[in-house]
Order: structure tokens, then C-alpha cells, then sequence
């Protein structure tokens, strides 16, 4: 046995070699390598009217998607340059060991090319991800563009009011109008800012999502506005009817007191 593992793994340093000399001469022939395309995954581009702007998406398709006409769950990522591989490949994994169902992804993306990408991401998560504007954010947004070079952009915040209207009155819509969606059936992730997007939707709309999957929430954006959103919500209900996963890294000691006083307030 020690010697058939023995022989398996010298094959497969050597299958190594040989693939990455291979792969070295490919490179030198070819001045551009292709690129990477994830299996099952279409990039689909949808024009807001009510943001004012394209928004590029991607979305990942179940393994047996082509074969049924089953409606399935939906997980809406944001941050997908960040997050959706992520997702993807832990939602694949579970699926596959049958652990959830088959799920679609949506990754909601500024598109652009290059640096310009970035630029876009970054601009379009500070306007859709916080709830009212804050100018000494914008203020910092706006100095650390300049230490990049960047001049002559458009810095705002407090986006999310129409992003949450985007999503109702444009994203649903699309979605379900091309794809197999199970609209009773749908998840909002987001991570940091995307987090504090997530608690907004849940405080103003809770019916929208059934489930909401939240990491590391910026709870303390605009001393701590999130807060008083959820009294007011608590004010006027006596229950929350989704089901919500929230969570911070243990030497995330800000972020980890802020959701302890949001659950202590709940």
C-alpha cells in the first residue's frame, strides 16, 4: 500500500511539472492566457431607471437547471467581486452533498473594465449600502481617491433607500421574468457595509427576504443609525418572521458589541 501511494504521488509531481512546462510555453506563444469562466454562470446586465445606473450581474445557475422546471431558491449576494466565488463554491459543495437544495445565485455588480471596475464597486457600495448620507465618510471616501490619483468623482452616500427600491420594483421583476425563481424562497447576504444594507432591508421591509445572511454589519455607521431603526421596528412589532444569521470575527470587539446591543434591544 505505502508503495502504490508512493508511486501515485510521484505521478502526480510529475503530472505537475510536466503540466505547468506545458502550460509555461502555452503562455509564451499566446500573448493573452483565456480567461476564467465559471460553469453555469451567466452575466447579465440590467439598467436601473431608479438608481440611474447599469447594474451587472451574475448569476449562477443550479447543475440541473437545464433539465427541470422546477422553481428554486434564490441567494442575492452583494459585494459579488468580493463574495461570489465564495458563495458559489460553498453552495455547490452543500448541494451536492445534498446538505441544501439547489440554489440560484444573483451577484449584484457595478460592472466596468479594469480599475475602472473598481472604482465603480467602491462608488456604488458607498451610495447603495448606507442608509442616509454621511459627509465625513464621503470626506475620507474622497482623500483616500485622491492619495490614488482620482480626481473629479462623484462621492454620495445614503443610497439605500433607492437601491431597496431597485431590488422590489426591478431586480425581482427581471429575475423572474427569465429565470426559474421561487420568489417565496429568497436570501439577501451581504458582508460589512453589505451587512448594514442587510439590517436596513430587514428593519424596512422584512417581508422581502425570508432569510438574511449577515457578516460583520457596520452597525456603528452614522453613530450607530441602525439602532434606532430597529426600535422603531420593535416599537410596532411584536415578531420577526425571517430568519437571520448575523456574525463578526472575535477580534472584531466594535462590530461584536454592536450586534450584542442589537440583540439585547431586540
Amino acid at each position: 500500500m505505502k508503495q502504490n501511494i508512493c508511486k501515485l504521488s510521484l505521478l502526480i509531481c510529475m503530472f505537475h511539472i510536466c503540466h505547468g512546462t506545458i502550460f509555461s510555453q502555452i503562455l509564451q506563444e499566446n500573448e493573452s492566457p483565456p480567461r476564467i469562466t465559471l460553469e453555469r454562470t451567466e452575466i447579465r446586465l440590467l439598467h436601473s431607471e431608479i438608481v440611474g445606473q447599469d447594474f451587472e450581474l451574475y448569476v449562477s445557475l443550479p447543475n440541473n437547471y437545464s433539465k427541470s422546471n422546477t422553481n428554486y431558491p434564490v441567494i442575492f449576494v452583494l459585494d459579488p467581486y468580493r463574495d461570489f466565488l465564495i458563495m458559489k463554491g460553498i453552495s455547490d459543495v452543500l448541494a451536492s452533498s445534498q446538505i441544501i437544495p439547489e440554489v440560484i445565485l444573483v451577484g449584484i455588480g457595478y460592472g466596468g473594465e479594469g480599475f475602472n471596475a473598481f472604482i465603480n464597486y467602491a462608488l456604488g457600495r458607498l451610495r447603495d449600502y448606507t442608509p442616509v448620507q454621511d459627509t465625513a465618510k464621503e470626506e475620507w471616501s474622497r482623500k483616500a481617491a485622491e492619495n490614488l490619483g482620482i480626481d473629479d468623482i462623484n462621492i454620495i452616500s445614503g443610497g439605500s433607500p433607492s437601491f431597496l427600491e431597485f431590488i422590489r420594483k426591478e431586480l425581482f421583476p427581471f429575475m423572474e421574468s427569465n429565470y426559474h425563481i421561487n420568489s417565496k424562497d429568497r436570501m439577501l447576504s451581504g458582508y460589512s457595509d453589505g451587512g448594514l444594507f442587510g439590517l436596513y432591508v430587514l428593519f424596512h421591509d422584512p417581508d422581502l427576504f425570508d432569510k438574511y445572511l449577515i457578516g460583520s454589519p457596520s452597525i456603528y455607521y452614522k453613530d450607530g443609525i441602525l439602532l434606532e431603526y430597529e426600535s422603531n421596528y420593535a416599537t410596532t412589532h411584536e415578531d420577526l418572521k425571517a430568519e437571520v444569521f448575523m456574525s463578526s470575527g472575535e477580534l472584531e470587539e466594535v462590530t461584536a458589541e454592536n450586534i450584542k446591543k442589537n440583540e439585547q434591544s431586540a
